[in-house]
């Protein structure tokens, strides 16, 4: 069967499902139908789990991590509600969100997210040699050192503080994982342990768990770029849900703070965005709702100018959502989470939810092939490998996407790629500034090709060489002259040679 038919068979037959379930569940006057929803959840989780795994195969894509995204925080959203609720009305139209949801996510997939053919990959792709690898390690490591001293001495630790602790532990791990030590997988695995378990214990501060999950799976992207078997994917899978109530553990036992609701079992900021992404409709549905008109998306756009360069720098789309969902806690520094389907409703009405299929669709497909593109050559410069690391922190930051829409994508992921960007800048400058000594560099030529050749005497008693050949070399750089033909005095080494009527090249390396 043709690879479009069997994607339409499989598009048909998901939507089928989807269809199934409003039918045997149909949205009531409330918007509530508990079975429609149960049914909607799973559907959900499966297909995003099922896009994940199969979506590049043994790659984990950008189409993967977003899809991975829809699975936690609409499928198991929808889950949560409807066992939380399997009595009581919630208030708000979770059956019409989660078919929402659903059925646009299928969409997307159908008419944007197809498996581009597979290309035979270059032999020593995403792998980088010693010498780029050692570059990696040693600035991820001086990262990691700054962004924990920084920590230690500011009072309050912004935002750019952890993104250069996430950058430093990922460029560690790229240039472990992905050097000539990446053959020694329980020694880089240990070594990014310690890396992992300093930026966990000094770093993190509680909030903000998706960081955590989202450093472990720009980690785990560069660790499955050397599998020939889907072995990373199938750990991540099956670790996923370890994982989601280890980090619920850890929230549930915080108490409430000024600006934050407390969390009985840990799960609130995992399940909330589809909750209040309903709330936004029954609102918009009643008139309530003003539109945008993509003013948050602006706001994202100018998320990494320092509040105290623009005292009237507008807040993000969080911000923006409390006096309409939680009014209470205004001016307390809270911000709210409604989906990146809630962004577009509170920008554009209903006509943003159909707005949003093509753009995502391409936004996610152009991050995927940029992740494609770096990962598909060798990483034998600087340049390369920080290409690489900023693919991939392009790739994870679709969770904070997924989860509470642009201004938060802006303002992590275009941080961590700030502190990339600043980097190299940095490095480049201290090179560009220092004379670069050693084997290969402009200098070693110089003087190589100074001392290339030095030709007969003026009195003609012989050639004084500064090369000569060593064990198993052979002096044949007069092969080309024919018996009694003069010797050219003082060739330039690689030049034109007058002689031969050719260009040669006389120097050895």
């Amino acid at each position: 069967m043709p690879g479009f038919l069997r994607r339409g068979f499989a598009a048909l037959t998901w939507l089928g499902l989807g269809a199934a379930c409003l039918v045997f569940d149909p949205v009531a006057s409330s918007g509530w139908g508990h079975d429609g929803t149960l049914l909607l959840g799973v559907l959900a989780t499966l297909f995003g789990g099922w896009v994940f795994w199969c979506h590049g195969g043994n790659r984990i894509t950008a189409v993967g991590v977003y899809n991975l995204a829809f699975a936690v925080f609409v499928g198991f959203g929808s889950l949560y509600y409807a066992l939380k609720m399997s009595t009581n009305d919630p208030g708000v139209p979770l059956l019409t969100v989660a078919a929402v949801c659903y059925f646009g996510q299928v969409t997307t997939w159908l008419f944007f997210w197809r498996a581009e053919p597979p290309s035979r990959p270059l032999p020593d792709a995403a792998r980088a040699d010693a010498k780029t690898a050692w570059w990696a390690v040693k600035y991820g490591c001086a990262l990691l050192v700054l962004a924990l001293a920084m920590s230690a001495l500011l009072p309050q630790p912004g935002l750019m503080v952890d993104a250069t602790g996430f950058v430093g532990v990922l460029l560690l791990g790229a240039g472990l994982l992905r050097g000539p030590m990446g053959r020694w997988t329980v020694v880089c695995g240990a070594i990014i342990a310690v890396a992992f378990a300093l930026y966990f214990t000094y770093l993190f501060d509680g909030f903000g768990r998706i960081v955590i999950g989202t450093l472990a799976l720009a980690l785990l992207i560069v660790l499955a770029h050397r599998d020939r078997q889907r072995l990373t994917k199938a750990v991540l899978v099956l670790g996923a849900a370890p994982v989601l109530l280890f980090l619920a553990g850890l929230r549930a036992a915080e108490p409430g703070s000024a600006g934050f609701t407390a969390d009985p079992d840990g799960f609130k900021s995992a399940v909330i965005p589809l909750y209040s992404f309903a709330q936004l409709l029954r609102l918009d549905t009643e008139g309530l709702l003003p539109h945008g008109g993509g003013m948050t998306f602006f706001n994202s756009s100018v998320a990494l100018v320092p509040r105290a360069l623009w005292a009237d720098k507008p807040v993000g789309f969080g911000t923006e959502l409390v006096p309409f969902l939680s009014p209470e806690l205004v001016g307390t520094g809270h911000s709210s989470a409604a989906l990146w389907q809630g962004e577009w409703l509170f920008n554009f009405g209903l006509l943003g939810l159909a707005l949003m299929i093509p753009v995502t669709g391409l936004a996610v497909r152009g991050v995927d092939r940029l992740l494609a593109w770096a990962s598909g050559r060798p990483l034998t410069t600087p340049r390369a490998m920080s290409a690489y690391v900023a693919a991939v922190l392009a790739v994870v930051g679709l969770f904070d996407l997924v989860w509470v829409g642009s201004f938060t994508y802006m303002a992590r992921t275009g941080g961590r790629l700030a502190v990339l960007a600043v980097l190299v800048l940095a490095v480049g400058w201290l090179r560009w500034g220092a004379p670069e000594v050693g084997p290969g560099s402009a200098f070693d030529d110089r003087v190589r090709r100074a001392t290339a050749w030095i030709g007969p005497t003026a009195g003609g008693s012989g050639a004084r060489r500064s090369w000569s050949p060593g064990p198993g070399e052979r002096d044949d750089r007069d092969a080309h002259m024919k018996v009694g033909q003069p010797r050219e005095r003082n060739p330039r080494p690689g030049g034109y040679s007058s002689v031969t009527g050719r260009a040669e090249r006389f120097d050895r390396r």
